[in-house]
């Protein structure tokens, strides 16, 4: 999605957005009444000239609709509008857009729907580690997987961290799956991190810095020893403003 920095646009989606803001304040009393509403959707948004497709956290496409002569836009197309991510805090019941200090992520990347990949990669599963902790939000290759795969993501500049554990997965930790497996995180091309497991190397925390990155690619290199990179896992693999 494109930054649009034009006075008329911004103002148009904050406008929405304090709109949005105050229905879903105001929702949850309609629904405690039992009352009902009538909207009116297949409402197209063009931001200039350029349709805008509102889309959920899975990738489905979401209505826009009308009530009472107002229009509604989910608050995530609004974030992507702006090129911003977007939080919610259950606790405090509110949603931030852009920077906000949390020690929840603003997204886990398993989660996600990526851009491109090659091999078939299993997403957000429970993994446990060769020191027996288990992790959420995994990224892993299929079992038996050549070296030389990725999977891509369009971040497009919206997030400052990425945080995860990179490890050997338990059931593979004695010696005779002692191969070396090598893996690289890029942003827009250029190298952010690369690490190495094996038996006997525990798990390696990373924390790298992804601010402005667009175009985010995991991969295992060639250089994989055995040419199998099925034995490791990315865990707990989370975004952060």
């Amino acid at each position: 999605m494109k930054h649009h920095s034009t006075y008329s646009t911004r103002s148009f989606l904050m406008g929405v957005l304090v709109t949005l803001l105050v229905i879903s304040l105001v929702t949850p009393a309609l629904a405690a009444a039992g009352k009902m509403i009538e909207v009116f959707g297949g409402i197209k948004i063009y931001i200039d000239d350029i349709e805008l497709n509102p889309k959920d956290a899975a990738g489905n496409p979401v209505d826009v609709f009308v009530y009472n002569g107002t229009t509604y836009l989910p608050v995530r197309a609004v974030s992507e509008a702006l090129g911003k991510p977007v939080q919610w805090d259950g606790k405090t019941q509110s949603v931030y857009i852009g920077k906000h200090s949390s020690d929840t992520p603003a997204a886990y990347l398993s989660e996600m729907d990526y851009f491109a990949l090659s091999y078939r990669w299993d997403f957000d599963r429970l993994t446990t580690d060769n020191l027996g902790n288990n992790h959420t939000h995994s990224i892993e290759i299929g079992n038996n997987a050549p070296s030389g795969h990725k999977v891509v993501y369009k971040l497009n500049g919206q997030y400052s961290r990425l945080t995860a554990w990179y490890y050997q997965e338990y059931s593979y930790r004695g010696t005779n799956q002692s191969r070396t497996k090598t893996l690289v995180i890029s942003g827009d091309g250029k190298e952010l991190w690369q690490g190495t497991v094996a038996a006997g190397i525990e798990p390696q925390y990373i924390d790298i810095d992804i601010t402005g990155v667009l175009e985010l690619t995991i991969e295992y290199p060639e250089s994989n020893s055995n040419g199998y990179v099925s034995e490791t896992a990315l865990g707990d693999v989370a975004l952060w403003t």
